[in-house]
């Protein structure tokens, strides 16, 4: 398994290029690129992001209206750092354009967006992107949610099959089991959707663990980080082994199903002070869980 960081572990402003190179110089071995809007998002629609402290970060390669050409210019700008570019992420269909709205210029933009991952996976030699599919919302009954979740989901992979489109397990008020994730994966009937299976969002709502064995062969990457249940809130976000995952016990249950793929720190909101330190020991806490071997902690 290879060890990876999220882009939105470095802090605003820090651009891409600064970010890849310091990934690269805390020994990590890809990393995960973001897309971001190609503006601040405003009051209304930036909650989240402000709560996650990623509201003004601006990807200058790698936005809602980048093309080829910054594409193509991030893509050497990662080979001459030596860093893989394993997947695309970003949350603009989650907070910012949720895929589940009904006003057509949102559900426009929201489907843009992810078509502009996938298409800078492409070009970018990644592996997969990442989707967040839309929110529950008071006045949408819940299956209209899942099925308009689904259908825009599956239009958005047979858009490019060839590049893995995971879901991301977040708190949208929706597929808050395992049971359902994986049933809402299994009834697209995709080949190329799966999972991209975050740790920490997963433990406000049960055991991670038992997630995976669930989810299994579904899950394509995995998202790391911890959460303090005590918290009950976006503020429990926290570095590894300082909150209530078992990581021990998750770390059994990723050997279980036989993941081989990559595990990406994603420490949001990020840290402002001793940054490098921060990133470091998430990275040496992971290297050392992925060589317990079923030891006990």
């Amino acid at each position: 398994m290879r060890i990876g960081i999220n882009q939105f572990c470095f802090p605003a402003p820090c651009d891409v290029s600064e970010a890849l190179h310091r990934a690269k110089g805390l020994g990590y071995d890809c990393m995960e690129i973001c897309l971001t809007a190609d503006r601040k998002p405003g009051p209304a629609v930036g909650s989240v992001t402000d709560a996650l402290d990623i509201s003004g970060y601006f990807n200058r390669l790698l936005h809602e209206h980048a093309g080829e050409a910054e594409f193509l210019q991030l893509r050497r700008m990662a080979e001459e750092v030596g860093i893989p570019l394993c997947s695309v992420g970003g949350i603009i269909s989650f907070s910012i354009y949720p895929l589940t709205a009904r006003e057509p210029e949102v559900v426009q933009t929201s489907m843009d967006a992810v078509r502009r991952m996938l298409d800078a996976a492409q070009v970018l030699g990644a592996a997969s992107a990442l989707v967040i599919p839309g929110v529950a919302t008071e006045d949408m009954a819940y299956e209209e949610a899942y099925t308009t979740a689904q259908e825009r989901v599956s239009e958005l992979a047979d858009y490019a099959p060839s590049v893995g489109l995971m879901i991301e397990n977040v708190w949208n008020n929706m597929l808050y089991s395992p049971l359902e994730l994986a049933r809402f994966v299994d009834e697209m009937g995709r080949k190329n959707v799966g999972i991209c299976f975050d740790i920490a969002n997963a433990r406000r709502f049960g055991y991670p663990e038992q997630w995976i064995r669930t989810l299994g062969g579904r899950i394509l990457e995995f998202h790391c980080k911890d959460y303090r249940m005590s918290v009950d809130n976006i503020n429990g976000f926290t570095n590894l082994l300082d909150g209530d995952v078992n990581y021990p016990a998750v770390m059994a249950a990723i050997r279980d199903i036989g993941f081989d793929g990559d595990l990406i720190v994603e420490l949001i909101p990020p840290a402002h002070h001793l940054v490098e330190r921060t990133l470091r020991h998430a990275l040496e806490t992971l290297r050392e869980l992925c060589q317990m071997n079923g030891r006990k902690g």
